[in-house]
């Protein structure tokens, strides 16, 4: 499964312990959450089957921007256009709930519906499909996680970029291997797609104010590799290695 997408799913996970918080306060975040969660699995698929092949680059980077135009541009191309008009309007909830001036909240009917909708475009999309118990199972792990005692080591987050790569944001004193592995984390996480070359990941790098020359890069590299902490194959992260950028940083993309 792709690193963003075991993220949304996550983040799916995060909203169910919030909807099931009874709180208002809680119900606003959880369907803030997951809208969140549908409007990225959209812009992925997008950027598969849109960008450059129906519309070009600078159009899709235009579109994607206006979400009723991201949405009727993607979901007709899938099997889950039927859901297309009801996440328009459950999106004008979550702006309401966002940047209302009055603290309102949500009915848990309207997100458990919408959250029906996110099961359905990971299934009838990505082709991802979980029964209850396994989220059930999922989401109790993510809420102990969510109460254990370690604490994270910092915030960093990740943006998208005008030339489609991303750059990352902290106040956190990285060494360079800290940096190179949260940058393939999170350029995967922010945009759905896997860094191509280490020149993508230089230029990353660039924007994030971390520069790092490419003849370093290649040998730190090389280093987490031997180490089993970037693949050998392409410039992910092996699983071990996400849990542990999981464990020590919060990441926000």
């Amino acid at each position: 499964m792709p690193i963003w997408l075991e993220d949304v799913i996550e983040q799916i996970c995060i909203a169910r312990i919030l909807r099931d918080s009874k709180t208002t306060s809680g119900r606003r975040l959880s369907m803030i959450l997951v809208d969140n969660a549908v409007e990225f699995m959209v812009k992925v698929h997008g950027e598969d089957i849109i960008a450059g092949k129906v519309l070009k680059r600078k159009e899709w980077e235009e579109r994607k921007r206006v979400f009723e135009l991201l949405v009727g541009t993607v979901l007709p191309l899938t099997k889950a256009a039927q859901y297309q008009q009801e996440i328009v309007e459950y999106h004008e909830i979550r702006n309401d709930l966002y940047h209302g001036t009055n603290p309102i909240s949500v009915e848990p009917d309207k997100i458990n519906r919408y959250m029906d909708i996110a099961y359905k475009i990971l299934e009838l999309v990505f082709n991802e499909t979980m029964p209850e118990k396994d989220w059930k199972q999922r989401t109790e792990r993510i809420q102990q996680a969510l109460l254990s005692k370690t604490e994270a080591k910092g915030p960093v987050s990740f943006s998208n970029t005008d030339d489609g790569l991303a750059k990352m944001q902290t106040s956190l004193k990285l060494r360079d291997t800290e940096a190179i592995l949260l940058m393939v984390y999170g350029f995967q996480v922010q945009t759905g797609k896997v860094l191509e070359n280490t020149g993508q990941l230089e230029r990353c790098l660039n924007y994030s104010g971390h520069p790092i020359k490419r003849e370093l890069l290649g040998v730190k590299i090389s280093q987490l590799r031997k180490t089993k902490r970037i693949n050998k194959s392409e410039l992910t992260l092996t699983a071990s290695s996400r849990d542990e950028i999981k464990s020590r940083y919060f990441v926000i993309s």
